[in-house]
């Protein structure tokens, strides 16, 4: 056993590098429809969003980010035959046309309106947990908040 070994044996989230075992590490990507968009997010032209982490896309009002998230929802859900969306709409932007239009496949699309910060991190703490009690055997999954600038916390 190798001294760096030694140093980490018992501390929590702490490991060697070399493990591949930290959070930064993922398995691929998810298109976004977008050549210079992939290119922009993971140095690829076929390459995207990352598949496993937190991915945000800001910008002015009317720039077209719900156009490029159902992009990558819809990419997502053609990678993941059995995966599904947890789809927060905090602007009553989409709609079930506007999906299907783009071909979504809406039976595999759960939407939440959460009026406040507390009433969304409520249903995505709920629905977390239920996935994560799946364990191995839950398919993929996407959650999309569209928009966090939209809610409103319980106080105001």
């Amino acid at each position: 056993m190798s001294f760096l070994t030694d140093m980490v044996k018992g501390i929590d989230n702490t490991s060697l590098l070399n493990d591949g075992a930290n959070s930064s590490e993922f398995s691929g990507s998810i298109d976004t429809g977008s050549y210079i968009l992939n290119a922009a997010i993971s140095g690829s032209l076929y390459g995207g969003v990352p598949n496993n982490k937190i991915s945000a896309f800001a910008g002015e009002s009317a720039t077209g980010k719900t156009f490029f998230v159902l992009g990558v929802l819809k990419q997502f859900l053609t990678d993941n035959p059995e995966g599904g969306v947890i789809y927060f709409d905090t602007e009553a932007a989409v709609t079930k046309q506007m999906m299907e239009e783009r071909g979504i496949d809406t039976k595999r699309v759960i939407i939440s309106e959460p009026c406040s910060i507390e009433e969304f991190r409520t249903n995505a703490t709920r629905i977390l947990t239920t996935y994560i009690e799946r364990g191995k055997d839950a398919p993929p999954m996407m959650m999309v908040l569209d928009s966090l600038g939209m809610l409103s916390s319980a106080k105001e």
